[in-house]
């Protein structure tokens, strides 16, 4: 198997690079790549980290997971790109040096015409003809924000008219499968209208489940900016159990060591509550809790800590993290959430 630089023989590990983009004085953008390859045939995992600058533990998932001792003992490749935005790791910035955008959001888009060719788009289009080529599943490694409790996200399937039921639900539950295996809590991504709007569909996970068909989903790693060594332990664990769910490791699975406690009995939907008054932030419940519909989330209060607004939870579910601070402005975001979401359906009709 061979990435860029990287080409790993049966039973080791390779390290390279894969070239990006070229600076204007000369010299590359590279992004370092780790290979470990099995001594028998098996499938391929793709780990992908820092496509935000700023979050950075899932640098560590991928050191500690493609190893030689891993060679050693799989079916198949493991490849790991080590930072998808090199420029945004050296800064700690969330964006790149090449692109105002969020470039999460620049991955090939399934309806193709969309696409505008910037430099950040030409680097993921590159990186994504690999996993294009190669993947046979994918975790994209992310953090949320400072607080936050580690979860998954399912993306949305979007498909057209004239598509096979079987061929669709087939991959979800694929995708599924793996995610269940990682063993951290699942929430489904935004619906149809929301995904196309805020181009969800091109994050790197979206993108390979709507562009190219690989299962995948996004893992977020606790908080941004730090790395939480018990997050990454629980995540690389995980990690071996989505080997052990696609035959690429042998083994029971293991028991992922911290996880977020919450309800089972009924899926959610990533959301967020919002406040409608300035003022400064008290929060009623810690990330992880359950609330039920109507439950206080939080309040807002004046500069004496007067009660001028209860933020109150709009349906069931669970509060992921708040937001960084205690000012809010009207308008802004209070916590980002998780919702009961009944019957809901990844996979929707587009177009």
């Amino acid at each position: 198997m061979r990435i860029g630089t990287a080409e790993a023989r049966r039973g080791g590990v390779a390290k390279g690079y894969l070239d990006l983009v070229s600076f204007p004085t000369g010299g590359t953008e590279k992004a370092p790549v780790m290979v470990a390859h099995g001594d028998e045939d098996g499938p391929t995992l793709w780990l992908t980290a820092n496509v935000h600058g700023n979050e950075v533990a899932g640098i560590p998932v991928i050191h500690r997971t493609v190893t030689e001792e891993l060679a050693q003992r799989i079916r198949g490749t493991v490849v790991g790109v080590v930072t998808l935005n090199p420029s945004g790791l050296r800064s700690a910035e969330r964006t790149s040096h090449y692109d105002a955008r969020d470039p999460n959001r620049l991955f090939p888009d399934f309806r193709g015409e969309r696409a505008t060719n910037s430099t950040q788009e030409l680097i993921n289009g590159k990186i994504f003809r690999h996993i294009e080529r190669t993947a046979d599943a994918l975790v994209d490694l992310h953090c949320s924000n400072v607080g936050s409790v580690p979860f998954s996200i399912l993306d949305r399937l979007l498909v057209g008219e004239d598509e096979r039921e079987g061929d669709v639900h087939s991959l979800v539950e694929r995708r599924n499968a793996v995610a269940d295996a990682f063993g951290f809590t699942p929430i489904h991504g935004s619906g149809v209208e929301r995904t196309v709007e805020e181009e969800l569909h091109r994050s790197l996970s979206g993108a390979c489940m709507n562009a190219a068909r690989i299962p995948a989903f996004t893992a977020e790693l606790g908080s941004d900016y730090i790395v939480e060594s018990d997050v990454v332990e629980a995540a690389v664990i995980g990690v071996r159990n989505i080997m052990r769910e696609l035959g690429m490791l042998d083994g029971e699975r293991e028991e992922v060591p911290y996880v977020t406690e919450v309800p089972d009995d009924f899926p959610v939907r990533r959301t967020s509550l919002w406040s409608p008054v300035s003022g400064l932030l008290r929060k009623r419940v810690e990330p992880g809790d359950v609330v039920r519909e109507g439950d206080a989330v939080a309040e807002v209060t004046d500069s004496f800590g007067e009660t001028k607004h209860v933020v109150e939870a709009h349906r069931d579910g669970w509060v992921t993290s708040f937001r960084l601070g205690m000012g809010v402005e009207e308008g802004s975001l209070v916590c980002y959430y998780a919702e009961r979401a009944e019957d809901d359906e990844l996979v929707e009709k587009y177009g």
